[in-house]
């Protein structure tokens, strides 16, 4: 493969292919791209989480790998590395460049990218430009806290330790919601935010690092006997 057509390919996205056609002829695929690289990423990420956390279960690792590949994090990194100037979409696309739809794009551009550089380079190369934008986000505290799904986190918590889904209530007031919700008993936490789904993902988010704090000592006091 040619190097040039290559990232060209990863940098531009279906809709514009579709709007120029003739420029666009011969292009590598754009979304087989995207496949390749999303595998390369998972499998670099996977290997990178093994090493750093021996002592991590299964369970823990396949959680901190969803987090560190999320839609979040990647269109973070891609917004660092401007690939929205650079970026190849339709019009249409260009005007309507919601902050949701342009998070999925950069993500996806992103993963392309990836790919590109594999082919370009090769696997080492690529590993390390992977690494280099992602070392930082290799803290368990710091993945917790930018965790896109801590309902389902505290969930999966609350499951495998007590057989029981954390509840949740409800205080409406004039400015927002607050959120209060409770797992095992009195452990319980709260988050207020004007909008009820925010409100229940702060009170979530705080339950989750009391609990793996208190789990920690439990641990830790387990060791000691």
């Amino acid at each position: 493969m040619k190097t040039l057509p290559l990232y060209r390919a990863a940098l531009t996205h279906p809709s514009f292919r579709n709007e120029n056609f003739r420029a666009t002829r011969g292009l590598e695929d754009f979304d087989r791209l995207e496949f390749l690289g999303d595998s390369i990423l998972n499998e670099i990420i996977c290997q990178e989480l093994f090493e750093k956390f021996p002592e991590a279960d299964e369970g823990m690792l396949s959680k901190l790998r969803s987090i560190i590949v999320s839609q979040k994090i990647l269109s973070r990194i891609a917004q660092t590395l401007k690939l929205q100037t650079v970026l190849f979409i339709s019009k249409s696309l260009r005007r309507d460049f919601k902050d949701f739809l342009k998070a999925k794009l950069l993500t996806d551009a992103l993963e392309a990218l990836f790919a590109a550089i594999y082919f370009d380079h090769g696997h080492d190369k690529v590993k390390a430009f992977i690494l280099k934008h992602f070392r930082g986000y290799f803290d368990p505290k710091l993945l917790f806290r930018l965790d896109p799904n801590p309902k389902s986190t505290l969930q999966e918590m609350t499951l495998k330790r007590w057989q029981k889904l954390p509840e949740y209530t409800h205080i409406f007031t004039p400015t927002g919601v607050k959120t209060t919700v409770s797992a095992g008993g009195k452990r319980k936490t709260s988050g207020f935010d004007k909008i009820k789904r925010e409100s229940e993902l702060k009170a979530a988010r705080a339950l989750i690092r009391l609990l793996r704090e208190q789990f920690k000592k439990e641990k830790k006091r387990g060791r000691k006997k």
